[in-house]
């Protein structure tokens, strides 16, 4: 190959890039610029050159880029309901960033896609779900009842924007929060038992467990868990949890990887719906980004706790490796 059609290739894959990044997730030009690491006047030629060559029509108007051939491999192996991969068109290195907003950003439209017209969703929360709740657009749903999976008050001196979230997506769907007034881990089982046993808590459990559509991250099992950037635990606890076998959690609850509990009496002492009423609905869906969230999409689905899986290209590829 020549010097200068090396240079073309080169051109060419900035100019996806970039596409994807100004068009699809809505980045400025300088974020853009500093992204890939060209000056601004750079990325407006790019993007130019993505017009005229129909890069842009190509690439970037196919809905959210997802990765057909995997989704059907992923439902075919793992006997899943559904599953949408987001393609992140990352470097090689991997940047977390464009996982998170277009995994966001595919859970957003999945869930538009649903059309809940009157009827109610059960979330969890994290900052995955964060960047779902950011990529909703008003209308998305139709007077919605949104419930809260597991408990989110958080600690003295954190924060878990849960309330938030929460607010967003009954906002935007025309709909009504119902917030799960507690924390996420209590220090005994008698608090949970007299929390879970009050009328507004009680209630608002119930409406998850009935809920006939759920979304959830899948949180791996490291120190930089939002349960210990939150205050629930510490991080010593996560290295117990890991020598218990756990791989991660699911709304807050430690599973292995046949996705069953590895620590009762910490799992007695959390606040939110019970592990096994989690995959009991017709959509129960996990979402994730990244290939270190492989263990714990395996293990919640070995455990029958999703049928629906929303993913980017990484960890899809590490799921299917």
């Amino acid at each position: 190959m020549t010097g200068f059609a090396r240079a073309v290739v080169v051109d060419d894959r900035l100019a996806i890039r970039a596409a994807y990044l100004y068009y699809r997730l809505d980045l400025t030009q300088a974020r853009v610029a500093s992204r890939l690491g060209v000056s601004r006047a750079k990325v407006g030629r790019l993007l130019a050159s993505a017009r005229s060559s129909g890069i842009v029509s190509i690439d970037i108007q196919h809905p959210l880029s997802r990765v057909t051939g995997m989704e059907v491999a992923l439902v075919m192996r793992y006997g899943l309901r559904d599953a949408v991969v987001a393609s992140t068109l990352a470097g090689p290195e991997g940047e977390g960033d464009l996982q998170l907003l277009a995994v966001g950003a595919a859970g957003a439209h999945y869930l538009a896609s649903l059309e809940l017209d009157q009827t109610a969703l059960a979330l969890g929360w994290g900052t995955t779900m964060q960047a779902v709740a950011a990529a909703l657009y008003p209308g998305w749903a139709h007077e919605v009842d949104v419930y809260q999976l597991n408990g989110a008050v958080p600690a003295p001196g954190h924060a878990t924007g849960a309330a938030e979230m929460m607010d967003r997506f009954a906002e935007l769907g025309a709909g009504r929060a119902h917030h799960l007034q507690v924390p996420a881990i209590v220090d005994r089982i008698a608090v949970r038992e007299a929390l879970e046993a009050e009328r507004s808590v009680s209630r608002d459990l119930s409406g998850a467990r009935d809920a006939p559509v759920a979304m959830f991250s899948l949180g791996d099992l490291c120190r930089e868990s939002v349960l210990v950037a939150s205050g629930y635990i510490d991080a010593d606890l996560i290295d117990s949890l890991r020598g218990c076998g756990a791989v991660g959690d699911l709304i807050s609850r430690f599973v292995g990887a046949d996705g069953q509990i590895t620590d009762p009496e910490l799992d007695q002492r959390t606040m939110g719906l019970e592990l096994e009423s989690l995959g009991a609905r017709g959509v129960a869906i996990g979402i994730a980004a990244g290939p270190s969230k492989a263990p714990i999409a395996r293990a919640a689905i070995a455990g029958g706790h999703l049928n629906t899986l929303i993913v980017d290209d990484s960890l899809a590829a590490a799921l299917l490796a």
